[in-house]
């Protein structure tokens, strides 16, 4: 969603803007977190796993490839039972356990050859997408015609013992021939996919909608006729699903956390609610050209990261006190280098973990994670006050 405007975010810093409107309405807390210090760590993906770095562009080159064919995270989020979970593309999956080094879950069968998305949660547990991408990758699309019926669309993330379970096939969607889940939106009761297919002079779009006829969760990997309801949708419905609506009409708390920032800043923000469905959209001025945020609500706290690392937090970790009475508290997260960018984001115990990546407009180079001791950062006598 929005993924070309991300690139227009160095035109200029939240921060520097919510400091000055700050500061003639009231004070916030800042934190700053300076290089070399040892309240945080990077960490960059390699091929076959991930390894620390004193710093992104200190990382192993990686070259430039199309986003849906590059080793980035492409989604994360919070689970309901406090842990972290990242989707790698090309990967597999980050999960924290309230511990500062995650565990890999990993498997070549599935993520060699489909690019992997969505993260979402249903009945508290975890699950992503896999698609192929027929512009991008013509030789795995084209793979896809002979094992369409029981090739995995989405796949469950189990933490009890570290596997990757298909539940709902392509064949499960009634989708075959070469055509390709576009996109899937999750409301928390009904899912809307976009079927996209490939003509030699054309391509064509239809919509579904379907449901859960089941216990997801132990759903059988194969095909098989009464896992799911399968029902035509249309365009409007879908995009009226991703579209982003008006700040004014986002949560509360999200507009609340983001009352420093002045009314005539352009921002869009993405807005997921922990251990639930697919996020929401909304826009604060003009939806073109404007700066990309990631917020996460949960029952203790709400967080927002903006695409320079301007980070805002209201709230209490686990374990944990109100920080600040409960006030909004600004981080400043580390400046990365040119055509650098941080996206999305989790936090589990007392660790908040960061996505960054290296972008060239619809291509990604070097990527990795940001670890912050965000227990240390908000418990401690470190922060300071700025207004």
């Amino acid at each position: 969603m929005n993924r070309l405007a991300k690139f227009f975010f160095c035109i200029i810093t939240i921060f520097s803007i919510a400091l000055m409107s700050c500061g003639k309405s009231k004070q916030i807390k800042t934190i700053e977190i300076k290089d070399g210090s040892d309240d945080h760590a990077w960490y960059f993906f390699t091929p076959n796993g991930f390894e620390k770095t004193k710093l992104p562009q200190n990382a192993l080159l990686a070259a430039l490839k199309p986003w849906t064919e590059s080793i980035r995270i492409s989604d994360g989020n919070t689970g309901a039972d406090g842990w972290g979970y990242f989707v790698v593309n090309h990967l597999g999956i980050l999960v924290f356990d309230k511990h500062d080094i995650p565990t890999l879950i990993q498997d070549y069968h599935l993520f060699s050859s489909s690019t992997a998305s969505n993260l979402v949660f249903e009945k508290g547990n975890a699950y992503f997408t896999l698609s192929r991408n027929s512009f991008f990758n013509k030789e795995s699309a084209e793979e896809s015609s002979a094992d369409d019926l029981n090739r995995p669309y989405l796949v469950r993330i189990s933490t009890e013992n570290s596997m990757l379970y298909p539940t709902i096939t392509y064949g499960d969607l009634q989708v075959s021939d070469g055509a390709e889940v576009s996109g899937t939106y999750f409301d928390g009761e009904n899912w809307v996919s976009s079927i996209k297919k490939d003509e030699e002079d054309r391509t064509e779009f239809h919509y579904i909608q379907w449901n859960s006829l089941g216990n997801m969760a132990s759903f059988p990997a194969q095909t098989k006729d009464g896992k799911i309801s399968v029902e035509e949708s249309s365009e409007d419905f879908y995009r009226s699903l991703n579209s982003p609506k008006s700040f004014a009409d986002a949560p509360e708390r999200l507009r609340s956390l983001l009352s420093s920032i002045p009314k005539n800043f352009d921002f869009t923000v993405s807005c997921k609610t922990a251990g639930e469905d697919s996020p929401r959209y909304f826009v604060n001025g003009s939806p073109s050209g404007t700066t990309n945020a990631s917020a996460v609500i949960s029952d203790r706290w709400i967080t927002a990261v903006f695409a320079d690392g301007t980070t805002y937090f209201a709230g209490a970790l686990e374990g944990h006190p109100l920080m600040n009475g409960g006030k909004n508290v600004a981080l400043r997260l580390p400046k990365l280098p040119a055509n650098y960018m941080y996206n999305s984001f989790c936090i589990s115990g007392d660790y908040f973990v960061v996505s960054w990546e290296e972008s060239d407009f619809y291509k990604t180079g070097r990527s990795g994670f940001l670890v912050v001791d965000l227990g240390r950062l908000f418990y401690t006598d470190n922060a300071s006050e700025e207004g």
